[in-house]
């Protein structure tokens, strides 16, 4: 079955239909590409805080999730803005998993900088060469524990606010945010009733309240 929206024209025409009466404002192709860029914004960051919880959430982001094999050399940092660092790609937004490339059974367990300090001074947790650790900080992810060049597997999350990096399933909610967002824009009584209507499918997901529109 063909999409109902598959392409920029789809989703004007799609918005169009959601938000125009006599009385709304007109807004031209390119103000609804902005509101376009924004819904896909606030979709990825809704669905990004229910991702391991719910498998709505991992469907619809499927195409946000990258694999990448990485070499961490000392002194055992790399930059995320160096993963998948095309221009037209998307970017590095959070990191899921991490596994030694050798020895894939092996993990490598993300911690929070909060606990940096544990695995350095604590004994029965210190990080080495067979239990290693991986943390971000200043816009780098930082291994503690390895001795020597290592290649990991990092699985992460990506970010982008065009709508051509997710799948087509996910448009129609897309343009349904956009619209959401223009109402509110334009004082329209008929964005509360969506925004009501997102909370009650948010509770369903086990997200529950929604981003609230900027």
């Amino acid at each position: 079955m063909a999409l109902g929206i598959a392409s920029d024209t789809d989703f004007q025409n799609r918005i169009r239909t959601i938000v125009d009466r006599e009385d709304t404002a007109y807004f031209s192709n390119d103000q609804l590409n902005e509101y376009i860029e924004m819904a896909v914004d606030e979709f990825l960051q809704q669905y990004y805080t229910i991702f391991e919880a719910s498998q709505d959430a991992r469907d619809k982001l499927e195409k946000m999730v990258r694999t990448e094999t990485v070499s961490f050399a000392s002194p055992f940092t790399v930059a995320v803005s160096t993963l998948n660092s095309s221009e037209t790609d998307p970017i590095y937004y959070r990191l899921l998993s991490a596994r030694l490339t050798n020895s894939p059974t092996t993990s490598v367990k993300i911690i929070q900088i909060a606990d940096y300090s544990a695995y350095l001074n604590d004994p029965f947790n210190k990080a080495d060469n067979n239990n290693p650790v991986i943390y971000e900080e200043g816009g780098s992810l930082k291994v503690l524990g390895l001795t020597s060049t290592t290649s990991i597997d990092l699985t992460y999350l990506q970010y982008s606010n065009d709508y051509t990096d997710l799948p087509g399933h996910t448009y129609e909610e897309i343009a349904q945010i956009a619209a959401r967002k223009i109402l509110q824009t334009l004082g329209d009584p008929r964005y509360q009733l969506m925004q009501a209507e997102v909370l009650e499918r948010n509770t369903v997901l086990g997200g529950g309240s929604p981003k609230r529109s900027k």
